[in-house]
């Protein structure tokens, strides 16, 4: 109700807004042109300016001509006003491309600093089940298989930090990187 309310305001605010560029505008360059034009004459032009100022400029057969002034500024206006709001989304856009890029270059940095640390964890790891099996000796599988996750997890992010953001479906903004994560982790932790 509160959302209808105050579209229905910002349509009559833009209505009253739209009469006033109209009628003011349609005013305005009526004025001008009719100085310009005043001032223009080469022979006697008798415009009483004193007299009967209103009268002389603003007479009725000139209503025609203030309607179409009145257009053009209301055109003038409706042009500017979409204008604003396009730049105003591009910048939004802009805005968030680089946010995307910023959190892109971190995200990059952090994975690469994660991955060099859980991957020399991991590598024990590793090596200690492939020892363990060399010697014939029974590896559990609760110490196996999480270790195997681990190192997917680890592909997965890498990849997801160096490869997906140059592949022509690229994150749009932060939240495609998460969607992305959570999938891909959620695919790891599914696998036996």
């Amino acid at each position: 109700m509160d959302f209808e309310n105050k579209s229905s305001v910002e349509g009559y605010m833009f209505i009253g807004k739209a009469i006033i560029v109209f009628i003011a505008g349609g005013i305005i360059f009526h004025l001008i042109v009719m100085f310009i034009d005043y001032f223009l004459m080469i022979e006697p032009f008798y415009l009483n300016l004193r007299d009967n100022f209103a009268g002389s400029i603003l007479s009725e057969p000139m209503v025609p001509m203030i309607g179409a002034y009145g257009l053009l500024s209301l055109g003038i206006y409706l042009l500017w006003e979409k204008t604003k709001k396009a730049v105003l989304f591009a910048r939004e856009k802009e805005i968030q491309s680089e946010n995307a890029e910023t959190v892109l270059k971190s995200m990059q940095r952090l994975t690469g600093i994660m991955a060099e640390h859980i991957a020399s964890q991991n590598s024990e790891i590793m090596s200690w089940v492939e020892l363990r099996k060399k010697q014939g000796r029974p590896v559990s599988q609760k110490v196996e298989t999480p270790n195997k996750k681990i190192a997917t997890a680890l592909h997965s992010f890498s990849e997801l930090s160096f490869v997906y953001p140059y592949t022509e479906d690229r994150p749009r903004n932060i939240f495609d990187f998460e969607k992305e994560l959570q999938h891909k982790l959620s695919d790891v932790s599914r696998e036996n």
